[in-house]
C-alpha cells in the first residue's frame, strides 16, 4: 500500500543523540516513499514565530494593495519571471491556476551577456512601490535569509538519510546561490466564479511536480485539505497545516540527482471552498547552480538503493502520473535548461514577450 498520511517529523530530534538515528530513518523514509513531510520544531534554525507573523503580515498587505500598484511590478516586466502574477495568469497542466502571487528571490544581478538563455531566470527583483508597503521588501529579505539557513542545514540531514556525507550535495551549489519563493493568495471557490480553462472544483495549482532541490511551504492561513499529495496508487491525500510547522517536499532535481532515491511526487491545490476566505501560503525553494551539468552523485549505499527499486517497482504497477513536464536529464543539458523551459510552460505571457522563439518550441513539445 502506499502512504494513506504525511509524516511529521521534530527537526530538534536530529542535534539529539538518542534520537538522531531514528530521525533519519523516518526521514529517508519519507524522501523515497512519500516526497513530503511535515517539518516542527526548527530550535532557533530559520524562522521564528516572529517571522512568521511578519511575512503573513505583509502578504496581506500586499494584495490589499491597489491594482495599478501590484501591476508596477508585474512579472511581464520581468525577463527574469521575478514579480507580481494576476490572478489565472499561470497555467499547469494545461489550466490556469486561480490564484494570485507575487515571486520572489535572492537579490542577483542580471546575467551578463553572451551567458547562457536559461541564465536569465536567476536576476534582480521587481520590488512593490515601498511608499505603498515600505516594511515589504526587508521583511522579505529577512525571510529568505531565515529560510536559506534552514534549508542549508536541513539539505545536509538529507544527505545523511540517505547514506551521503552531510556535504554531498554542496558541489550543485555555487557561492550566493539564488533561491526562490512564492507570497501566494487563493481566492475563495465559489460556483458563479467565472474561472475559465481551470479544473472544477476550482484549481489552485493543477497536478504538478516541483522543479527544484526541495521546496519549504509556510501555510500562512488556517484551511485544512487544499493542498494534497497523489500517492502512488493514485489517491489524493490532504496535507494538514500544522501550527508552527512547514510542508517539505522533493523536486524534480533532487530526484535526478539523487538517482530517483528521494521521489518527486505529484501535488496540487484546490481552491478553498465558499464563506472560507482566502488561503495564504509563502513556499520557499531551494536551487541548485543551473550550470550543474553532473550525472548523478555517487556513493548511496545498495541498501537504499534497493528501497527506491521496490517503490519504483510499485510505481510501475499502480502506473500513477502527471502531465507533461520538462525534467532534469543531466547528461544532456545543465539543470537550468529543464527549469527554463517550464517557467516558459507556466508564464506563457511573460515568454511571449521576452523569449516567443522559445515559447514556441514548448508548446509543440506540451
Amino acid at each position: 500500500m502506499s502512504f494513506k498520511s504525511i509524516p511529521v517529523l521534530d527537526l530538534g530530534e536530529a542535534f539529539d543523540s538518542n534520537t538522531k538515528s531514528q530521525f533519519l530513518e523516518d526521514l529517508r523514509d519519507a524522501l523515497i516513499n512519500v516526497g513530503f513531510l511535515l517539518l516542527t520544531n526548527f530550535g532557533g534554525i530559520g524562522p521564528n514565530s516572529k517571522d512568521f507573523a511578519e511575512i503573513k503580515e505583509q502578504a496581506i498587505e500586499f494584495f490589499e494593495l491597489p491594482d495599478d500598484v501590484k501591476e508596477r511590478c508585474e512579472m511581464i516586466h520581468s525577463p527574469h519571471f521575478l514579480g507580481y502574477t494576476r490572478l489565472g495568469n499561470e497555467v499547469t497542466a494545461k489550466k490556469a491556476d486561480w490564484r494570485e502571487q507575487i515571486d520572489l528571490a535572492t537579490e542577483l544581478p542580471a546575467p551578463g551577456p553572451g551567458e547562457p538563455i536559461y541564465r536569465q531566470i536567476e536576476g534582480p527583483n521587481l520590488w512593490p512601490d515601498p511608499k505603498y508597503i515600505p516594511k515589504f521588501r526587508p521583511c522579505v529579505t529577512q525571510f529568505i535569509n531565515k529560510m536559506t539557513l534552514l534549508s542549508t542545514v536541513f539539505r545536509s540531514l538529507v544527505c545523511e538519510a540517505i547514506g551521503l556525507l552531510p556535504d554531498g550535495f554542496d558541489s550543485y551549489l555555487k557561492p550566493n546561490q539564488q533561491c526562490k519563493m512564492k507570497i501566494i493568495a487563493y481566492p475563495e471557490h465559489s460556483e458563479n466564479d467565472v474561472n475559465e480553462g481551470a479544473a472544477k472544483p476550482g484549481q489552485g495549482v493543477g497536478p504538478h511536480r516541483d522543479s527544484d532541490l526541495l521546496t519549504y511551504i509556510f501555510q500562512a492561513s488556517d484551511h485544512q485539505g487544499c493542498l494534497q499529495v497523489q500517492n502512488f496508487q493514485g489517491q489524493w491525500i490532504s496535507v494538514d497545516n500544522l501550527p508552527g510547522s512547514v510542508v517539505v517536499n522533493v523536486g524534480q532535481t533532487l530526484e535526478a540527482i539523487s538517482d530517483g532515491v528521494c521521489k518527486a511526487t505529484i501535488h496540487r491545490v484546490l481552491s478553498p471552498e465558499a464563506h472560507s476566505g482566502i488561503r495564504l501560503s509563502i513556499p520557499f525553494f531551494q536551487t541548485i547552480d543551473l550550470d550543474t551539468h553532473k550525472s548523478i552523485i555517487s556513493g548511496i549505499p545498495t541498501q537504499i538503493l534497493r528501497k527506491r527499486d521496490i517503490r519504483d517497482k510499485l510505481l510501475k504497477d499502480w502506473g500513477s502520473d502527471v502531465g507533461f513536464q520538462y525534467t532534469p536529464d543531466l547528461e544532456r543539458h545543465p539543470v537550468g535548461y529543464a527549469v527554463f523551459r517550464n517557467r516558459i510552460k507556466s508564464h506563457q505571457d511573460v515568454a511571449a514577450r521576452w523569449y516567443p522563439e522559445i515559447l514556441k518550441e514548448v508548446l509543440n513539445e506540451f
